[in-house]
């Protein structure tokens, strides 16, 4: 009974050994997953926000033009 005790405990402490690799295996896949569609978001963000200043530089030029001839 000694035997199939200790057979027992070994092939339990096997299974958590396996089990916590799958875990952090688990995890950095999840947070290479995760990594990824941060850097997406952050590039499309940064697009849109370009176009947004593209955007504001354009009418403040047109603005700038229409006080220019305002004056002139």
């Amino acid at each position: 009974m000694g035997k199939l005790a200790w057979l027992l405990a070994a092939s339990l402490a096997l299974a958590a050994c396996n089990t916590a690799q799958g875990v952090k295996k688990d995890v950095a896949i999840g947070a290479e997953k995760t990594g990824a569609a941060l850097k997406k978001g952050g590039e499309a963000v940064e697009g849109a926000l370009q176009k947004s200043g593209e955007a504001v530089g354009d009418v403040m030029k047109k603005g700038g033009e229409a006080v220019q001839k305002v004056v002139e």
